[in-house]
């Protein structure tokens, strides 16, 4: 792969990766489409469980892509980790972490709100989809295409979103 610039985009004092969180994404819609909601009110008991479903999934990428990389770095350079590799590797890796305050958040409100956990459920993943409608957007601005292609870009990776979702549905009924 090679890089002309610096793919990063700074958001506060975050600095995002758009492949990271696009892939953190797509998994986060996975867990969610997986995940077997009661069609109840989400109450405390519930909250806790999609907050579960938000976090763990997302902890579990970050801790089996830093576990690759730290393996990948130290082979490629024939030596032992510093410490600014690890820092380096870290600040990389809690990206995935940040995709899981988007639900998390979400189903505050919704709690707050009372409504139940399906249609809680359904407003993440509808989110997820919105989101990468951006995000397809975003790339194609950020390759020069015109504002129509943009629009399209946005639409084919809200649809290949969704379609993930579908499948992950299919495969699991």
């Amino acid at each position: 792969m090679t890089v002309d610039h610096d793919p990063r985009m700074r958001l506060g004092p975050l600095w995002i990766e758009p492949r990271v969180v696009i892939y953190a994404t797509l998994i986060q819609m996975t867990a969610y489409a997986l995940f077997d909601v009661p069609d109840v009110p989400l109450a405390i008991d519930g909250f806790n469980v999609l907050i579960w479903v938000a976090v763990v999934p997302m902890f579990a990428l970050a801790v089996a892509h830093a576990f690759s990389e730290v393996l990948d770095l130290q082979i490629r350079l024939q030596r032992r980790m510093s410490w600014a590799d690890v820092l380096v590797i870290l600040h990389s890796n809690v990206q995935f972490l940040y995709v899981s305050l988007i639900p998390v958040i979400l189903l505050s409100l919704g709690w707050v709100l009372g409504v139940n956990q399906k249609t809680a459920v359904n407003f993440v993943l509808y989110l997820g989809v919105i989101s990468l409608a951006g995000w397809g957007g975003y790339g194609a601005r950020r390759a020069g295409l015109r504002p129509w292609t943009c629009l399209l870009f946005g639409a084919a990776y809200a649809c290949l979103g969704a379609l993930v979702v579908v499948l992950e549905i299919l495969i699991r009924h």
